[in-house]
């Protein structure tokens, strides 16, 4: 049945594109944008915007409030104008847990409400463990760039599978994973 209404949110998102149905992570086209939007940023633009993600993807403990070990999962939302064109990259947040168990996240203040309901603008968000890439994989800022746009192609892939379409070939061709089930997806709680 999730199958069914997933599908069916789709399909009326796509009917009525200025509608607020479904989230642009969810939406095959505007996952498109956010890929052309980080492929078309330049090396060095990339490496400006996305080094704090990077540092706290592979190094989260190098964040003064988490101890080593304990995090979870970092959030790196990033904001895609009319032009595709990455326009605003805040800081990533992480979270994790302390001793007790009890949850946590960095950065609370890297909010940006005032810029996500600007209709010119587009929220796309990577959602990742922390990972320790394998000696010469990834390497920071151009190996990294591709790992991202890789993320969301995974991401794309995901998302046909989630409503039970056959995904483009061009999403068959990779093995990275796309996006972790989170406490914001409906599913996590069926």
């Amino acid at each position: 049945m999730t199958q069914v209404k997933e599908r069916a949110k789709l399909a009326a998102q796509q009917e009525f594109p200025d509608a607020d149905i479904l989230p642009a992570g969810w939406i095959p086209a505007e996952l498109d944008r956010a890929m052309l939007a980080l492929e078309t940023l330049h090396v060095d633009d990339f490496a400006e915007k996305f080094r704090d993600c990077y540092r706290m993807l592979t190094e989260p403990a190098s964040e003064p409030e988490v101890p080593e070990q304990t995090a979870e999962i970092l959030f790196q939302p990033f904001l895609v104008n009319e032009d595709d064109e990455v326009a605003y990259v805040p800081t990533p947040v992480i979270k994790y847990r302390d001793e007790s168990g009890e949850a946590h996240y960095t950065h609370r203040e890297s909010r940006y409400e005032e810029l996500v309901g600007e209709p010119h603008l587009t929220k796309f968000q990577i959602t990742l463990p922390p990972i320790e890439f394998d000696d010469g994989a990834y390497e920071f800022p151009d190996g990294f760039q591709i790992f991202i746009i890789e993320h969301l192609l995974a991401q794309l892939r995901d998302v046909y599978h989630h409503v039970g379409e056959e995904p483009p070939e061009y999403c068959k061709e990779t093995d990275i994973w796309g996006k972790p089930l989170t406490t914001e997806d409906e599913e996590y709680y069926d």
